[in-house]
């Protein structure tokens, strides 16, 4: 894959935790972690337009959905829906 020189800044402890993680160059890692999280938010994206486009089609969720959800949610430590509009 071609490779672009970017200059980013890091905190520091970002920078030692990097250095640590052996057998790995800290481009490696951080283009690892960065592709990882480009494909979480891009999957998370998806999911909200389908909840989106399932709140057109349906109507949005009774309230006890929405506390099912929002309990659910808290379980699993996610962020709410409602997080996101704010």
């Amino acid at each position: 894959m071609k490779k672009r020189r970017v200059t980013l800044n890091l905190d520091a402890d970002v920078v030692e935790a990097l250095e640590s993680i052996e057998g790995s160059s800290i481009s490696a890692t951080a283009n690892a972690a960065l592709r990882e999280a480009i494909a979480t938010a891009a999957h998370r994206a998806a999911l909200l337009r389908w909840l989106d486009e399932l709140d057109a089609d349906h109507g949005a969720a009774a309230p006890a959905e929405r506390d099912a959800v929002e309990k659910l949610l808290e379980e699993l430590e996610l962020p709410s829906p409602a997080a996101r509009s704010a």
